[in-house]
């Protein structure tokens, strides 16, 4: 899907319509990146962060 995207993409910006460049790039994008992101995010922010869960140093 990923490498679908990425020929739609080049040849959307080849024949000058680059709206469709952009939206095939931003499906790329959340397909991609931003459930990893996102969870990384999330993993970051809570409490106890690089400990197990329920075992926190004080």
């Amino acid at each position: 899907m990923a490498t679908s995207l990425q020929r739609i993409s080049l040849k959307a910006e080849e024949s000058g319509q680059f709206a469709a460049a952009v939206g095939a790039q931003k499906m790329l994008y959340e397909l991609l990146l931003r459930r990893k992101l996102d969870h990384e995010a999330a993993k970051a922010s809570r409490p106890g962060w690089g400990y197990r869960h329920g075992n926190t140093r004080t």
